[in-house]
């Protein structure tokens, strides 16, 4: 996600040639020709421009993603109430802000010189910190309100109410906006204006350890427990003999696989990076390394960092295919889209007709109502024409003489002018 702020603070000398290996709260210094080396293997460099042009693209392919999910939230939220997709608004907004603005951006600074502009990269890196926190902590208040409808479900009502729900978001942009603007307006912060980087003042480099620990390491792990945790609670669940749950616990229940999904690939692109960040901050310093050492940690940062990068990028993803509700809002957005002059086919889930469907029904239905009109009025005709019309006789052979019974089936008798036998 932040990849040029934390590539900064971690010390991982990037692939395109620049003139000094920086370290946090120090003056950059030199790189001595016998080192260069190290830092300009061609493998290396051919793997970094391949990857940031997928990423790119990647990026603009999931900012739609996120768009239409952050739709599916307003509109699921309007029709059922849910709190769920508050949080998951509030986590696709912070997405949004990292695939729409911020990854553009250092992928395209990291190609283009004269893209390295100091305010550029400060509103970057800002809004990099901003997302991120706001997507972390989202995470956390999805899998709390979780837990307290499966834990405690007769407090649910009164603990997560809407009101509550929407307060609990604002209160994350809060937080997270307060935190990264005192880092910037304090000068905890800095770019360094020959290559863009982050870095940071000597006696505070602790505040960048405190945002890696609280909005990234312990939001991701706590989701990532009590996710274990409900899904085999829910298991249990399953497996008792209660069957008389209601249509809400299911649905509470199946969107659980969502839950865990978004949780799980989280912690397997986020965490990964940030323990070896703090690792190298505690256990081993930079410079110390050796050559080759530097060359395969600058593989395992770089290839860390691409995994962080598809968190945003893969998570509307996850949200779309995975979540029912909005699979089946998106499938129904996605094929009422008109093509041309063709006309609109209606997905039409769960027996709803939607306004183009009664275009073609009304069609048939008109069709149908003259044929049997038709048919009717054929009908009429000929009862019209048996009432008019004396009744067929057929002449019928007695004893003594002749006498005509009528072939219609609503009288039986002799005409008059003939007498039946006494």
């Amino acid at each position: 996600m932040d990849i040029t702020s934390t590539l900064a603070n971690i010390l991982f000398v990037t692939t395109t040639p620049i003139p000094s290996v920086q370290t946090p709260g120090t003056t950059p210094q030199p790189i001595v020709p016998e080192l260069e080396e190290c830092y300009n293997d061609p493998m290396f460099t051919i793997f970094t421009y391949t990857v940031d042009d997928m990423l790119l693209a990647a990026s603009m392919a999931a900012t739609v993603f996120n768009v239409m999910v952050i739709f599916c939230a307003i509109k699921l939220f309007k029709r059922s109430g849910d709190t769920m997709h508050l949080f998951i608004l509030n986590m696709t907004v912070g997405d949004l802000v990292l695939t729409i603005f911020c990854h553009p951006n250092e992928l395209l600074i990291r190609k283009h010189d004269f893209l390295q502009q100091k305010h550029l990269c400060a509103v970057v890196h800002y809004f990099n910190w901003i997302g991120l926190a706001v997507s972390g902590l989202s995470l956390t208040l999805l899998n709390v309100d979780k837990l307290i409808y499966f834990r405690w479900p007769l407090n649910y009502d009164r603990s997560m109410s809407k009101r509550r729900a929407a307060m609990f978001c604002l209160a994350i942009w809060a937080v997270s906006i307060g935190f990264v603007s005192y880092c910037w307006l304090f000068n905890i912060v800095y770019i360094f204006h020959q290559d863009c980087s982050l870095q940071m003042t000597p006696t505070k480099k602790f505040y960048y350890e405190i945002f890696t620990m609280l909005f990234c390491v312990l939001p991701v792990t706590s989701s990532l427990i009590v996710s274990i945790y409900l899904f085999n609670l829910t298991r249990k669940k399953r497996n008792s003999e209660n069957s008389g749950d209601s249509s809400a616990f299911k649905n509470k229940v199946k969107s659980l696989a969502f839950i865990f999904a978004t949780t799980t690939w989280t912690s397997c692109s986020l965490l990964p990076y940030r323990i070896v960040n703090l690792a190298r901050i505690h256990l081993f310093t930079w410079s110390e390394l050796s050559c080759e050492g530097k060359q395969r940690m600058n593989w395992i940062a770089w290839v860390l960092v691409y995994l962080l990068t598809l968190n945003p990028i893969i998570n509307p993803l996850i949200t779309s295919l995975i979540y029912a509700p909005y699979r089946l809002t998106i499938k129904k957005f996605l094929v009422n889209i008109p093509v041309g002059n063709r006309p609109l086919y209606s997905y039409q889930p769960d027996g709803l007709q939607s306004d183009s469907s009664f275009v073609s029904v009304r069609r048939n239905r008109n069709r149908r109502s003259s044929c049997t009109e038709l048919a009717s009025l054929r009908q009429s005709t000929e009862v019209v024409r048996i009432s008019m019309s004396e009744p067929p006789t057929t002449p019928l052979k007695s004893d003594d003489s002749f006498f005509f019974e009528s072939n219609s089936p609503l009288e039986k008798k002799p005409p008059k002018n003939f007498n039946s036998p006494s």
